[in-house]
């Protein structure tokens, strides 16, 4: 990339310094040109059939002529001058040859020619090359930057293109290109991005198929067999085949998530019906812990099935640090809805924005259970949703307290 930079560097400022170049000597030969006496032979022709034609050429007395410093010694120096009146008329001056018998005392003869009518020129003006060699530059750097930002607009197009859709990108910069080295890094690691999603798809399909089928024979096995395991062991391989079932489950979820394989479709649903659902699948903790679920009873327009997942991460969270409450709220406020669970536990004491990442966990109060993602998936579903996951304490409970919010509008 830095040969690149340096090439266009050297470029522009070689390119730059021709065109000054040319320019000043342009300038220089307008502003120095060499004197020339020539004159029209029609010009001369003219005069001579005027009345005054008689005056055209004559002889004057040195002392006539009021000549500035510079002209008088040109004259002086044999050489002929020329003054034009403000009327465009020209007349041309020499010093006469001087006569050898002619009195020292008599001031010098000069030659005049003229007037001569000239053919008026103009020059062109200082500003006016000024700002061509503005110009010239102006256009130097337009040529040699847009090819750069053309390449820069049309890799940026091939970003945005691959974030809506992972695929394999094909190289569309030219290798002459000063931006090839990054399109050549961006292409191979596109290539390296959907290498990693198919894995990870064959992966989650290894999982949902092989995984699940020998927990199936295990669970039907152990079922066969309570009656002559002890009552702990078989509590425990039963506990051991739930928690292997529940990371399958929340690592599927999590694929998905993350492969986007799952469409947001929103549509108006009550939150007290939403809730009663919930409450028949968490029917069966009542006896442990003290679940309240609490609804305003009104419409709200999301995605039932992803929300309800979300929902139930949030509960489970919950399960695992709550002493003997669980409240669980669901309102709506204008045009924002919001999903609260808290929970009477210890709370994450600053820690809820470390735990919203990935396979991330609370090790310190953790039961070991869980596997960090939990929290993610509640937060990516939020997110899909146009919303946020925020994380506090419980004002009413004392614990933690996770909202999922978002505006109560219709996908568009």
């Amino acid at each position: 990339m830095k040969f690149q930079f340096y090439r266009l560097y050297a470029l522009l400022i070689l390119s730059s310094a021709l065109i000054i170049w040319s320019f000043s000597e342009i300038h220089g030969a307008m502003q120095h040109q060499v004197e020339s006496y020539q004159i029209d032979v029609d010009s001369v022709f003219r005069g001579l059939s005027e009345e005054d034609s008689s005056v055209l050429i004559r002889q004057l007395s040195r002392d006539e002529l009021a000549l500035p410093q510079d002209l008088a010694d040109k004259l002086d120096g044999g050489e002929t001058i020329a003054l034009t009146l403000s009327g465009g008329k020209t007349y041309y001056y020499r010093q006469a040859p001087e006569i050898s018998d002619s009195n020292d005392k008599e001031p010098a003869k000069v030659i005049a020619f003229g007037p001569v009518l000239r053919k008026p020129t103009q020059a062109v003006p200082t500003e006016l090359i000024i700002f061509a060699l503005y110009a010239s530059l102006g256009c130097l750097a337009l040529l040699l930057i847009w090819p750069l930002f053309r390449d820069l607009s049309q890799l940026q197009a091939s970003a945005v293109e691959f974030g809506a859709n992972p695929r394999k990108m094909e190289q569309t910069i030219n290798k002459r290109s000063a931006i090839y080295p990054l399109a050549k890094v961006f292409h191979e690691v596109t290539v390296q991005i959907v290498d990693f999603l198919q894995m990870h798809k064959e992966l989650s399909r290894t999982i949902s198929h092989e995984v699940r089928t020998p927990l199936a024979r295990m669970r039907f096995a152990l079922q066969l067999s309570k009656a002559e395991l002890d009552e702990k062991y078989w509590q425990r391989l039963n506990a051991d085949i739930d928690e292997i079932e529940q990371l399958a489950n929340n690592y599927l979820s999590f694929a998905k998530l993350e492969h986007r394989e799952a469409q947001i479709k929103k549509e108006a649903v009550s939150t007290q019906a939403f809730l009663d659902q919930l409450e028949e699948k968490f029917a069966l903790y009542q006896d442990k812990i003290g679940i309240t679920f609490i609804a305003d009873d009104r419409l709200a327009v999301f995605d039932a099935s992803s929300m309800s997942i979300a929902t139930q991460n949030l509960i489970m969270n919950a399960l695992r640090f709550a002493k003997q409450n669980i409240q669980v709220r669901f309102r709506c406020e204008g045009d924002l809805c919001q999903i609260t669970v808290e929970d009477d536990g210890p709370g994450f004491e600053g820690k809820g924005k470390q735990l919203l990442a990935a396979f991330a966990r609370d090790k310190e109060q953790s039961d070991g259970s869980g596997y960090g993602l939990g929290l993610y998936i509640a937060r990516k579903i939020a997110i899909w949703h146009q919303g946020r996951l925020e994380v506090a304490k419980s004002e009413e409970l004392g614990g933690a307290s996770l909202t999922l919010l978002w505006r109560n509008q219709p996908a568009k």
